[in-house]
């Protein structure tokens, strides 16, 4: 594999960087085949920045949906590269820490073509000042419109909100709602502007299907330990129903904590909300826990989890299986898409590959059906499918793809 991490740069260095910008983001030069070329890219390599946590909190499952991306870009290196150039992988730990997100993007800034995945909210929220700054552009791994909306910033995948709204469609449908036969549902998000749009597709998905109602919206701060209130909220409302856009470990807390209290609704998380190591601390209190995911699993039959397969087998033989490669590889197809277009139309600069993103389309070769990217403000696909929990905690798909009425409705009335 062609891996690099980034050097540990000296605080003195880090200050110059920040007080000059330091990205080199206009410097450019055509290469020996005629195609202009920005930083981080040479005659022989395009270098993509990989934002994630290597080491802090969410390490385990964040490394694997890593190494999903590096596969997809040995895969190709080994095909060729992008127009006879190998892409590099140039990796920061962010230990899912603001401060230090913010370090290792200074620390590779000036030497990479685009940031290939950044990973969370956190993150994001940390950087998007210097992405703007940079011309820099980036795609997340937080899949939420709030995120989707900042400069430069691109998520090619169905976001959270369209897993939750179409969440409550396939809730309402197995319960049968109506006005005679009403599906009382609730929702858990964060108090921040993620979790309120999070609230807000559920509000729109119940007011879209007759007979659903909306009757509890606990919140919690990313702080947050004890769930006891928000919990008790859920159980007085009566709620049949709760879609959680929470991440993992609030996930646990809530249904640990509803165990406890002799609550059992039926639960609904986005695919942020679920980690396979979850399967263990809920042992027996996933019955009535499923998934709603916007792309599919290591067990579909598609060319494109085959391919996935072989990259994993070829370029990491040990490494243990994991859903998290399968969103890291769906990354990694948009990078090369994204960096082969901007190739083909000679412009390796980062004008050149932001001009690239707009209205790309991606083949994800049946994990997830054909998104385009439009203008980096639009949901790419209204499509997820449900899945239940399996004895390890691996995603089992209950039925197709589908993009609901009531998520779309949502989408056009929000201008997504």
């Amino acid at each position: 594999m062609i891996r690099k991490t980034i050097p540990v740069l000296a605080v003195g260095a880090l200050l110059a960087l920040s007080a000059c910008g330091g990205s080199g983001s206009k410097a450019s030069a055509d290469g020996e085949d005629g195609v202009e070329m920005g930083p981080g890219v040479t005659d022989k390599e395009i270098k993509v920045g990989l934002l994630t946590d290597y080491s802090g909190p969410i390490a385990e499952a964040a490394t694997s949906g890593s190494l999903g991306m590096e596969v997809k870009f040995d895969q190709v290196n080994a095909d060729g590269g992008v127009c006879g150039r190998k892409i590099v992988a140039v990796k920061g730990d962010t230990k899912y820490d603001a401060q230090q997100t913010v370090q290792a993007y200074r620390g590779m800034a000036g030497d990479v073509a685009m940031i290939g995945e950044v990973l969370g909210s956190l993150s994001i929220d940390a950087i998007k000042t210097n992405l703007e700054r940079d011309e820099m552009p980036a795609m997340a791994i937080s899949l939420n419109t709030t995120t989707m909306l900042e400069p430069n910033v691109y998520v090619p995948l169905p976001v959270f909100e369209v897993e939750l709204a179409n969440g409550v469609s396939w809730a309402a449908e197995e319960a049968g709602a109506s006005e005679d036969k009403p599906l009382k549902v609730a929702s858990v998000t964060g108090t921040d502007d993620y979790g309120k749009a999070y609230a807000s597709a559920v509000e729109a998905a119940a007011e879209a299907i007759p007979g659903v109602e909306v009757v509890a919206e606990p919140t919690f701060a990313l702080t947050d330990k004890d769930f006891t209130a928000q919990v008790s909220e859920l159980e007085e409302s009566g709620a049949d129903v709760v879609l959680l856009g929470t991440a993992p470990s609030q996930t646990a807390g809530v249904v640990g904590t509803a165990a406890q209290l002799g609550y059992q609704p039926t639960w609904i998380s986005s695919s942020g909300a679920w980690f396979a190591s979850l399967a263990e601390p809920l042992d027996g209190l996933l019955d009535k826990f499923y998934v709603s995911g916007g792309y599919g699993t290591l067990t579909d039959d598609v060319p494109g989890i085959t391919e996935l397969k072989d990259a994993l087998a070829e370029y990491a033989p040990d490494a243990a299986p994991s859903e998290f490669q399968v969103g890291g590889w769906l990354f990694g197809e948009a990078t090369v898409a994204a960096l082969t277009k901007a190739c083909e139309d000679g412009d390796l600069t980062r004008d050149g590959i932001t001009e690239a993103l707009k209205d790309l389309t991606v083949d994800y070769k049946g994990i997830t059906p054909e998104v385009n990217l439009g203008d980096g403000d639009s949901i790419v696909s209204y499509s997820s499918r449900m899945n239940s929990i399996g004895p390890k905690g691996e995603l089992v798909p209950m039925g197709d793809f589908y993009a609901s009425d009531a998520a779309k409705a949502w989408g056009e009335a929000n201008g997504y």
